[in-house]
């Protein structure tokens, strides 16, 4: 970082011949600044770059750098302090490079790696890797309900985010969660809600009751349902030519373990929660809450909203 900082300071700016002192000025804060950043500390490196505001355009290209460069709170903190400086137009540009926040300080660097290199199955591997490690749920090996329903924002947010990104809007939670509405919309209306609103089913009901017909529908949708029958991960489809919303699986909330293990793992561990059909198979993933509840916390989060209110 130190590098390309001092490169960016190291231009002067030149009037009738001579550099302008002002420019010397700014120049020497904006190096008082990156000596900050050596610190290991990162509240530190985070008030070293409070400073660079003062400096004008020079202090905006320094952090703008930041933020394209670098990763973690750092980069999460050049970013803020940046879209609260700059106008509308220059927000825009910004958005480009809008840091993968976390909670919890998991580093999203190795998902986001896998979804640009157009590695889905790895990457949804990856994903409950991540998700577990978020909940503190590695143990149990997936979500439940009440781990779903707390699930940080910023970090489903992040998530899904990611997968929308690098599929180009095919794949991602948000992406199931719009179809599972159409899905519900399409039911209201054919059980005439309008004209008897207690029959009126919302993303929350269909979570609490999961109705045969909500689920299998949907699965169907998405791909996860075949000629009538669930499909196994390794019968998934990992490339762009998948249904819309077929990716992440919902193998977040079964015990199956993507990387190995299969039935045997599930009925050593926590078999007893699901029958022998159910060992592996998408529909196991479905059929727990932990998948259904991420959906609706995703409804809940704030993920259009550019930058956290700090």
């Amino acid at each position: 970082m130190i590098n390309h900082l001092n490169k960016l300071s190291s231009n002067k700016t030149v009037v009738d011949g001579k550099a302008s002192s002002g420019r010397i000025d700014c120049q020497s804060g904006i190096e008082r600044s990156q000596q900050g950043l050596t610190s290991e500390s990162d509240e530190a490196k985070i008030a070293a770059l409070s400073q660079a505001l003062k400096y004008g355009r020079a202090g905006r290209q320094w952090l703008f750098q930041i933020v394209k460069n670098e990763s973690g709170p750092v980069q999460w903190a050049a970013f803020d302090l940046l879209w609260v400086s700059v106008n509308e137009k220059a927000r825009q540009k910004l958005l480009q490079y809008r840091p993968w926040r976390s909670e919890v300080g998991i580093d999203y660097t190795r998902l986001r790696n896998l979804l640009a290199a157009g590695q889905w199955e790895q990457a949804d591997a990856m994903t409950k890797e991540l998700m577990l490690k978020v909940t503190g749920r590695e143990k149990e090996g997936l979500l439940d309900r009440n781990s779903s329903e707390n699930f940080p924002c910023e970090d489903l947010c992040t998530i899904d985010r990611l997968w929308v990104r690098y599929s180009k809007g095919r794949f991602g939670f948000s992406v199931q969660e719009r179809i599972l509405e159409s899905l519900l919309e399409n039911q209201n209306a054919q059980k005439g809600s309008s004209e008897h609103p207690e029959f009126e089913v919302s993303l929350r009901d269909s979570v609490n009751q999961l109705g045969n017909s909500i689920r299998d529908n949907f699965a169907a949708k998405v791909g996860w349902r075949r000629n009538g029958e669930w499909l196994h991960p390794h019968e998934l489809t990992f490339n762009l030519s998948a249904p819309e919303g077929h990716l992440p699986s919902p193998m977040i909330a079964t015990p199956y373990d993507p990387k190995g293990g299969g039935e045997q793992a599930c009925k050593e561990t926590i078999g007893k929660w699901c029958g022998a059909c159910c060992f592996g198979s998408v529909w196991c993933g479905v059929l727990f809450l932990g998948w259904w509840y991420i959906l609706y916390r995703l409804k809940g989060c704030p993920c259009r909203r550019p930058i956290t209110s700090q």
